[in-house]
């Protein structure tokens, strides 16, 4: 598509020869009438009067001498060097400049002469295939906006990434902009489909994590070797591939034996993995497959070139392969999952894996455990926990109060005093948002109300409210507000620092209101982080 410099050069000849040839004629010319026969790019293969922006063509035909000015639709004028022009040709750029109005399609060009003579030609511009220059970021996360930057990001029919249609916006003619699905796991191949062509390239994208791979048993990983040996109480160990995720697994066999009291395989204790140190940044991630044996109990040990045993505990609740996953934070010290409160695993000192079967948790007896796939997932930013919640839930619904639009609060209602009710985004307790109460004068506490939805609850049951209150010196309280009837809690008096307040109460109905009775006194104050959990 784009000039070719040797078929520029022959052009070049041959018009510099009809110039020396054509130069010699006699006065005749002045007879002649203007008259372009065609035009014709150096890239042959397109035929006459048409041509790609930037190419150089050669308009060929009768009393052509003399031209001072090129416009194309009479908006874009070409530049041109009147040197290099004859009686018999005139060679040009093909010109584009969108800002000027250039548009690609059929066209007319109008020559004038230096004394005021016109003559035209019908030309036709065609659209380039496009092109891919970069992508901004290079690798862009999965769930955000990636630039894609080139040229010829005209008239766009689609724009495909990894054999889906985008929903995408034309920011230019140079840029483009898509979003990245969510759900990838990997890049791929990104088409961009104009009426002028298309053209792909590989785009890369970044989960928000690097991943690595410890082993798959198929000679990838940082353990690629399957130098796995056993201990303990185990009864077989075995390299397998049927039914497994992709290629070959683990499995590991405990048939009961008891006489060590424990039983696992470990790997090889080769270099570091690593180089992150905070254990709130890498997740450890093994797929795991129990043949039905719902409740098998399944032990991983990340060991440290200490020598420490870091203890993870994941308990198979479904049939099928799935996926154990716990921060290395979430790993106890001293091969005890629960032993929480001796400090953290350095990710960065971490050399082995070992793989266990848990003899005293009701696992079933014999137990098979496959598994595969062994990594490490290194974010660059603090995760959340991956281990289940203890203790008692929070039954409310949006009681952070983070949800809602303006002064509202998703699950929760103004029952009384709404208009001296605000959403607060200064004097919080944690989040982005809490309650702001303004009460301008003394009254009843159901003066301003704010209201739960319902929640189940079980009767009989002793039950915890809480919420973290602070302001001016005013009078608040918990009550309840159920068919059976209300519950009401005691008088608590608000602090000029965040305090927690609580109030334990028996439910007396299967379903329930949380209300917060806040009238009775004049002032100003804020709440956050209400809850209703069971006592226990």
């Amino acid at each position: 598509m784009n000039t070719n410099k040797i078929k520029y050069i022959k052009y070049l000849f041959i018009f510099l020869a009809s110039t020396f040839v054509f130069t010699a004629c006699d006065d005749n010319d002045d007879m002649l009438e203007p008259v372009i026969s065609g035009i014709y790019s150096s890239d042959t293969g397109l035929g006459v009067n048409k041509a790609y922006p930037g190419d150089v063509v050669m308009a060929e035909g009768e009393d052509l001498q003399n031209v001072k000015t090129i416009f194309f639709d009479d908006k874009v004028e070409v530049l041109f060097n009147p040197v290099f022009n004859s009686n018999l040709a005139i060679s040009f750029t093909v010109p584009f400049d969108e800002a000027k109005g250039s548009r690609f399609g059929n066209q007319t060009i109008t020559f004038t002469k230096e004394d005021g003579t016109l003559f035209q030609s019908n030309f036709k511009i065609l659209q380039p295939t496009p092109f891919i220059a970069n992508f901004n970021p290079e690798r862009p996360t999965v769930g955000n906006q990636v630039e894609v930057n080139g040229e010829w990001f005209y008239n766009v029919l689609d724009v495909i990434y990894q054999g889906e249609s985008m929903e995408f916006n034309v920011v230019s003619s140079e840029q483009i902009t898509f979003t990245i699905p969510a759900d990838l796991t990997q890049g791929g191949e990104l088409e961009i489909i104009t009426e002028g062509g298309s053209i792909t390239k590989e785009l890369d994208i970044y989960l928000g994590f690097e991943e690595l791979l410890v082993t798959d048993f198929d000679g990838g990983g940082l353990r690629p070797n399957n130098n796995w040996v056993t201990y303990g109480d185990f009864n077989t160990f075995e390299y397998k591939n049927a039914g497994g995720i992709s290629g070959n697994y683990a499995e590991l066999t405990w048939a009961g034996a008891t006489a060590n009291g424990y039983n696992g395989c470990q790997s090889d204790a080769g270099a570091l993995m690593m180089e992150e140190s905070n254990p709130e940044k890498v997740v450890f991630l093994m797929d795991v497959n129990a043949n039905g044996a719902i409740g098998t109990s399944v032990d991983v040990f990340i060991v440290d070139t200490d020598g420490v045993n870091w203890a993870f505990n994941y308990v198979i609740s479904s049939d099928g392969w799935q996926t154990i996953e716990g921060l290395v934070s979430d790993f106890g010290k001293n091969y005890d999952p629960s032993n929480q409160s001796n400090g953290d695993a350095n990710p960065a000192a971490l050399n082995q894996v070992k793989v266990s079967i848990n003899q005293n948790a009701a696992t079933p007896n014999p137990s098979i455990v496959q598994f595969d796939n062994i990594r490490w997932q290194v974010y660059e930013t603090v995760q959340p926990s991956k281990l289940p919640p203890t203790g008692p839930q929070n039954i409310l619904l949006n009681s952070d109060l983070e949800l809602g639009d303006g002064d509202n609060f998703e699950n929760w209602g103004m029952w009384n005093g709404a208009d001296r009710m605000f959403a607060e985004t200064t004097e919080i307790y944690s989040g982005a948002r809490a309650l702001k109460v303004v009460n301008p004068a003394a009254g009843n506490s159901w003066d301003a109300q704010f209201v739960s939805d319902p929640v189940e609850i079980e009767v009989d049951k002793e039950y915890t409210a809480s919420m973290w209150i602070k302001g001016e010196a005013v009078t608040v309280r918990f009550s309840t507000n159920a068919a059976t009837g209300a519950l009401y809690g005691p008088d608590f008096t608000v602090t000029s620092d965040w305090q927690q307040v609580t109030w334990d109460f028996v439910a007396n109905d299967a379903s329930t209101r949380l209300v917060l009775d806040m009238g009775v006194s004049q002032g100003t104050f804020y709440v956050d982080g209400i809850e209703l959990k069971e006592k226990i």
